[in-house]
């Protein structure tokens, strides 16, 4: 018996592929124009192409630009260690150290600071009632111009209220600093939790994924001195692009075992 032919959308995304792979499609630059596309696999409509633009932006291979359409990616881009554990004892290692190390330059961009009504879960975490006023800022990460990692740095209201934090994107001092000169210095993660999962709508939008792609996420809490949840950390990053690092951490026994 005869294989069955693969389906057209399948085999336009091996061509592309394999052009991309073989650097006929240039890194960073865009595909042809979805007509000459059309025209060149001899398509009725644009419904083939964008079956094999799903596949090939679910393999890191493509994203979109809104200017410019499609954008050629790195079939093996480096990937960026994420060191969740500051060695100075506050979080992440920052963003630009991270992808200096990978040999890219980094950069991370507040893009939202914003109140509302704490979700459950972010109540829970924060130690604080459900519907909490907290106070939500919202950050882009960058490995070169791509966007690879979403964050989510979520405060009480009532620890942040009339500070920085609370108010602008940029913070005078650091968010830790601002923090520690209101009386809530950050002393320890009490709190890390590591997982995948599908990207939401908007996740894979900001991360230029396709829907559905799957992504890291990790929720961390920071405590002060007294024990008072005063950061929840949410991060989600492109598995391809990033990878979530602990290192140089003490083993510590207790009962001489």
């Amino acid at each position: 018996m005869a294989e069955k032919p693969l389906p057209r959308y399948q085999q336009v995304a091996d061509d592309l592929r394999a052009k991309i792979v073989s650097g006929i499609y240039p890194v960073g630059q865009p595909l042809p124009h979805t007509r000459d596309l059309i025209r060149k696999y001899g398509l009725g409509s644009d419904n083939v192409l964008l079956k094999a633009y799903k596949i090939l932006k679910e393999e890191g291979l493509i994203r979109r630009n809104a200017a410019v359409g499609m954008i050629v990616q790195d079939p093996n881009p480096p990937v960026v260690d994420l060191t969740l554990h500051n060695p100075l004892g506050h979080g992440p290692l920052p963003w630009a150290e991270c992808c200096k190390l990978a040999g890219l330059e980094g950069r991370t961009v507040t893009t939202s600071v914003t109140s509302r009504a704490a979700a459950q879960d972010e109540a829970a975490l924060l130690g604080v009632a459900p519907g909490a006023a907290v106070v939500i800022r919202a950050r882009t990460a960058h490995a070169g111009d791509v966007p690879v990692r979403l964050d989510e740095a979520i405060y009480p209201a009532e620890l942040v209220e009339g500070t920085p934090i609370a108010a602008k994107q940029q913070v005078p001092g650091g968010i830790y600093g601002t923090l520690a000169q209101a009386g809530h210095a950050p002393a320890a993660v009490v709190r890390r939790a590591i997982g995948a999962r599908p990207a939401t709508g908007d996740e894979a939008k900001g991360l230029g994924l396709a829907a559905g792609a799957w992504v890291l996420a990790a929720d961390q809490v920071i405590a002060d001195g007294r024990g008072r949840a005063v950061e929840l950390l949410r991060i989600i990053a492109n598995p391809a692009r990033v990878r979530f690092l602990e290192q140089a951490l003490s083993l510590q026994s207790e009962g001489g075992t």
